[in-house]
């Protein structure tokens, strides 16, 4: 999943969905993988097992750790994808956007079995429906690289409070040190006090730009007869209304019908058309490719390849469904980075790093110089154009 939260823990399911291989007969179990890591893990398990229990026959779960957890670079994606390659054919509780989303490159998904998203978190006594209703000067607490780090350019009501993980986010509310968070429904779940019950705190969907989300699982060549299966079941549980019950309390089921037909393979994105604009100039660029050297490369590799780290640059991190501008991808960059010192380099050094980010996504340099205000106000698509 693009900028917007698919670092680690996708990148993993993506890998290990292009290596899974149907390994038992069909029909024999329903052999899915389960990311440990994912706040919603326990309703994902719920799922895999009533499909299995429709199906008749029994589930094969394998869970991994998809955080990284104690790993300096980040999981290992080649010795997950060697330990999952014969245990699963289906990974599941993959998030994609719901208005512009997109499954890695060469992977294939099955139609939506759940909607999730971000939502607005505050005390019951302090209760807010949307960023608009929060007093100006609000902090707001919100989690590193994630989507709703996109939201404080349109609200100048609050302001940023980043923590490094979802839980010290809810945190900063359970403690009263910030007197709201934006944080991805399944966490609010897991780690408010009273968990599904929390009647102190309330939750407000956002209706802000990429925070509506379908879970889909993700499946290799060798999966598509599990996958058809599959929908097939989830099908049967939403007209019962079983489904509903099994998401709750941390998503809903899709809003409509599970369409069979798709679990194929993802569309292509369209191609970029027409000119792409200058924004920068090659002497902001080549100051940025030093500048991203020394803050940037330590995280997100030295080829902006991906490590601990998301990749900065590709059809993955930049593509045509993803639907991304400079000023948002400006606006994560200057907020969050660097990771240990967030919005800590001066204005000059994150318009470089941008610069440097735009030239290796294939966009030109011109004569005329980008400026701070300039990157975080413009709409201009970011799309990457590469080999």
């Amino acid at each position: 999943m693009n900028i917007a939260r698919l670092s680690r823990r996708a990148l993993v399911c993506a890998v290990a969905a292009g290596a899974l291989l149907a390994a038992r007969p069909a029909g024999a179990t329903v052999s899915v993988c389960i990311d440990s890591s994912n706040p919603a893990h326990a309703m994902d398990q719920r799922v895999v097992e009533a499909v299995a229990h429709q199906q008749g026959t029994d589930a094969a779960i394998y869970q991994f750790d998809g955080s990284g957890a104690g790993d300096d670079d980040g999981f290992d994606v080649k010795r997950f994808s060697t330990l999952a390659a014969s245990r699963c054919a289906l990974v599941l509780g993959f998030p994609v956007d719901a208005t512009h989303g997109a499954v890695p490159e060469g992977m294939r998904a099955t139609a939506p079995y759940a909607r999730m998203g971000f939502v607005l978190v505050t005390p019951r006594s302090q209760n807010a429906e949307t960023l608009a209703d929060l007093p100006r000067g609000t902090d707001v607490a919100v989690t590193y690289l994630t989507a709703p780090n996109l939201y404080f350019v349109k609200h100048p009501n609050i302001q940023a409070d980043i923590y490094p993980t979802d839980a010290q986010t809810i945190a900063s509310v359970v403690h009263h040190t910030n007197r709201a968070a934006m944080v991805w429904r399944a966490s609010a779940v897991a780690y408010l006090p009273g968990g599904e019950k929390a009647r102190d705190y309330c939750l407000h969907a956002l209706s802000e730009p990429h925070a509506d989300w379908n879970v889909v699982a993700l499946y290799g060549p060798g999966g598509a007869t599990a996958a058809a299966e599959f929908q097939k079941s989830v099908e049967t549980l939403r007209r019962s209304g079983q489904l509903a019950a099994l998401l709750r309390p941390y998503a809903m089921s899709p809003a409509s019908p599970i369409v069979l037909a798709a679990a194929e393979t993802p569309a292509a994105a369209p191609a970029a058309g027409g000119e792409k604009p200058a924004l920068f100039t090659a002497a902001q660029a080549d100051a940025g490719k030093k500048a991203y050297a020394d803050n940037c490369a330590q995280c997100h590799g030295d080829n902006l390849e991906g490590m601990a780290g998301p990749a900065l640059k590709g059809k993955n991190f930049a593509s045509p469904k993803a639907n991304f501008h400079v000023g948002d991808i400006f606006t994560i960059v200057s907020q969050n980075m660097p990771a240990t010192q967030p919005a800590s380099l001066p204005h000059d050094v994150y318009v470089n790093i941008m610069a440097f980010l735009l030239q290796q996504n294939g966009m030109p340099a011109g004569s005329t110089a980008l400026t701070f205000d300039g990157a975080k106000s413009s709409t201009v698509p970011l799309v990457y154009s590469g080999d």
